[in-house]
């Protein structure tokens, strides 16, 4: 590896004099960025330009006769590019020699100058412009299969199969970053070689030596041929993925852009497309290593820095990255993901196999492959902050969640007629997260199911039928619970409220009639009401928090009131805590506890097993006594050691990684940051929730409070295109709701005002 410290000495004066001498060019020189070499642009009278580039101390003739052979071959094939003609000395050489003011003798080449803008200096990148540098590569790439020379099998530190010369340089890292850089080095040393084709490859596509038309949005040349070398082909590609990613939203989906256009025009390999990735990594680990390398030998050489800060912020987002998500991407642009389908191909065949009541989500429906802690990410390479998926409670595919299944699952699952140390151990975790007399477990396999139990255990110790109900409230999918939902009864297709069913208008502070600090009070009066006008009682059905009814918190006493009103005609409570609980409130493990009462039932699903389909009702010794009246009560698969192993995970990394303080920290500066945003934008009309249960309601009139409904889904849609999910829900779909996975962090937070802030000011009122 020639040193950056023998790198040449010239001034641009010097540059200007050899030109003379050498070239009989009398023209004006400018100094060009480089690495180990000088490089200096050219300019006579009659506006020709010229690249003077004067080599390395170190640099072999070779290598020099190498570089110009290879372009004098890729000028005669039709590669679609210009690239710099090779202009002999006066003496008829291609390669001259000066002497140097430190007495060294350096090697000097002369080559025209190629009109157009470096990539890096183009940006942003558009689609276009990230396919033509793959179609232009990989016709690079197929002209140099007919190119060889005994300079390019050399041993070139730039060189991925040498990539393990760069591996000594990791003790220059400081220890947070070293641990970034070993796994990519270790996965590159299980990369098999033999099954790589080989070439003459160009080696490195980087974008300070991509030339793009003025337009930015078509390649026109490759410069710098310093790197040229004998080795995997591939590796040509993985370089420009590696140099493609820098600064992009989106790295993989920009990378997989490349790919697909390199793979259109050069057909790759399977064991090619596989190593891509890892390829990619390696460039950047080995780049970062000799840049701390070379920085060292020549402190003073800004050029080393121009993409060594850019590279690490890459290679920390890769990182985070989920697990051979990448790979996946790249199989499926390059067509060898078996049996994938585009996003078009899947909703064609939704429409012809699912039921036409199952709806998708955004204008444009999502095509996710993976989910990994607060994203979700998509076929293309695009990855999507998730900020409605409260069923991947701990994040998205937690590893111990994952492992705790797949370790159980391995071992046995079967149903509670035997004993298992799970079924009891899990239950006895959960219900010491809930107040006295919560004791008594039944575990179920959904939320619906969990909520339609609860009905039958407040009837069975009663002897009522009837229940209260919260207005817009929702409660499962099953038919009994449609009949106590009046988001579904009383909306599309819905038959109306059925006679055994009880409505209390919403205690919602900011559209209700109450917003006094009496209002919990109030609002409950129309529970009592509802008690009066009750025969036969049997429960007061109400979420902690309400979901559908629009991410409404409930006005302090709401829930005390509303309970000592139903206890007294001697009706249950069943608190539903499908949506809330599990620490999302932040400031309690459950939302009801915000409330200061302790329900006769609660209900549990979503959270409750990071997504894997799990339910829970727990209640009292009394009303589980009452259930039990010589019916067997039988779950197939309630409660098996799999579904146990999981929920004792969730608990575990709940308790471990303090997620429910999580929520209330960043629910807090994010609530911040939304009433920040409504002090900006006067169609947001209130801002509300409590931890990670957040919403707020736009409207198309702050006096009238008139419901921006369009607008809403509007925002909704256009945040998806900014890399954000979020939905819209309450009873005029004007309500934006908030409720991530609670490993969602203050930086996450902070991306979603943003981009708010953003998609707010490009939605106008309809």
């Amino acid at each position: 590896m020639p040193r950056v410290d023998k790198a040449p000495r010239f001034s641009a004066a010097d540059a200007a004099r050899r030109a003379r001498e050498l070239y009989g060019l009398d023209a004006v020189a400018s100094p060009l960025a480089s690495e180990r070499d000088q490089n200096f642009h050219l300019r006579d009278a009659a506006c020709s330009q010229f690249v003077l580039k004067i080599a390395n101390q170190e640099e072999l003739p070779g290598v020099l006769d190498l570089q110009n052979s290879l372009l004098t071959f890729l000028s005669a094939h039709p590669t679609g590019l210009e690239f710099p003609r090779v202009v002999p000395a006066s003496s008829g050489s291609t390669i001259a020699s000066v002497d140097g003011s430190d007495g060294a003798n350096y090697f000097v080449r002369l080559l025209t100058w190629v009109d157009g803008i470096c990539m890096a200096q183009a940006a942003p990148h558009s689609a276009e412009l990230l396919r033509s540098l793959g179609a232009a590569l990989a016709r690079v790439d197929n002209a140099l299969e007919g190119f060889s020379h005994p300079a390019a099998h050399r041993t070139l530190h730039w060189d991925l199969r040498q990539a393990a010369l760069a591996r000594p340089h990791l003790d220059l890292l400081p220890e947070p970053r070293r641990r970034l850089i070993e796994p990519i080095f270790d996965a590159w040393a299980q990369l098999d070689w033999s099954a790589l084709r080989t070439s003459v490859i160009y080696n490195d596509a980087n974008d300070y030596n991509i030339l793009v038309d003025p337009s930015g949005s078509r390649v026109v040349s490759f410069l710098d041929f310093g790197d040229v070398v004998h080795s995997a082909t591939v590796c040509d590609l993985a370089i420009a993925l590696a140099y493609a990613m820098l600064d992009k939203p989106d790295a993989i989906a920009a990378a997989a852009e490349v790919a697909a256009a390199y793979h259109h025009v050069r057909p790759l390999t399977a064991p090619e497309v596989e190593a891509l990735y890892t390829l990619a990594a390696t460039r950047l680990g080995a780049s970062v290593c000799y840049a701390a390398w070379q920085a060292r030998q020549a402190p003073g050489n800004d050029y080393l820095n121009i993409s060594n800060q850019p590279a690490w912020a890459l290679i920390e987002r890769l990182a985070a990255l989920p697990p051979g998500w990448p790979d996946e991407v790249f199989r499926r642009a390059c067509g060898f993901s078996f049996g994938a389908q585009t996003a078009a191909s899947l909703a064609a065949a939704r429409r012809h196999t699912l039921g036409p009541s199952l709806s998708l989500s955004y204008r444009q429906p999502l095509h996710i492959i993976r989910g990994w802690k607060q994203h979700l990410y998509d076929s293309t390479g695009r990855a999507y902050l998730d900020c409605v998926n409260n069923v991947a409670h701990a994040g998205h595919s937690h590893p111990r969640v994952v492992e705790a299944a797949v370790r159980q699952m391995a071992l046995l699952n079967t149903n509670t007629r035997y004993l298992h140390e799970n079924l009891t151990g899990y239950i006895e975790r959960l219900t010491a997260t809930l107040p006295e007399p919560l004791r008594v477990a039944f575990l179920v396999t959904s939320g619906s199911e969990a909520n339609e139990l609860a009905l039958r255990l407040a009837r069975a110790h009663t002897g009522g039928n009837q229940v209260i109900v919260v207005d817009v409230a929702y409660h499962g999918n099953t038919n009994a619970l449609v009949e106590i939902s009046p988001y579904k009864f009383n909306g599309p297709g819905g038959r109306g409220k059925p006679a055994h069913v009880h409505v209390a208008p919403m205690p919602d502070v900011y559209r209700g009639p109450y917003r006094g600090p009496d209002a919990g009070a109030r609002y409950a009066e129309s529970v009592a009401d509802a008690v009066r006008q009750a025969t036969g009682l049997a429960a007061f059905f109400c979420e902690s928090a309400l979901g559908c009814g629009g991410q409404v918190i409930l006005p302090s006493g709401y829930m005390k009131a509303a309970f000592a009103a139903v206890r007294a005609a001697g009706g249950v409570t069943i608190a539903d805590e499908v949506q809330t609980g599990f620490g999302r409130a932040g400031s309690h493990f459950w939302m009801f506890e915000t409330q200061d009462v302790v329900p006769d039932i609660v209900t549990m699903g979503k959270p409750i097993g990071n997504g894997h389909p799990m339910g829970a009702v727990v209640t009292t010794p009394e009303i589980a006594a009452s259930f039990a009246n010589g019916m067997e009560y039988f779950n197939t698969f309630g409660g098996n050691p799999v579904s146990c192993a999981v929920g004792l995970a969730v608990l575990d990394v709940i308790r471990d990684e303090g997620l429910q303080q999580n929520a209330l920290e960043t629910g807090d500066y994010l609530l911040t940051g939304l009433r920040e945003l409504a002090a900006r934008h006067p169609i947001i009309g209130d801002v509300r929730g409590l931890g990670l249960f957040l919403g707020f309601e736009l409207v198309r009139d702050r006096a009238t409070r008139e419901p921006a409904a369009e607008e809403a889904s509007a925002l909704v849609d256009r945040m998806k295109d900014l890399g954000v999910l979020l939905s819209t829900d309450g009873p005029f779909h004007n309500v934006i709701k908030i409720k991530p996975p609670l490993v969602f962090s203050r930086v996450d937070a902070g991306t979603l005002v943003d981009r708010l802030d953003t998609a707010l000011s490009q939605i106008p009122l309809i």
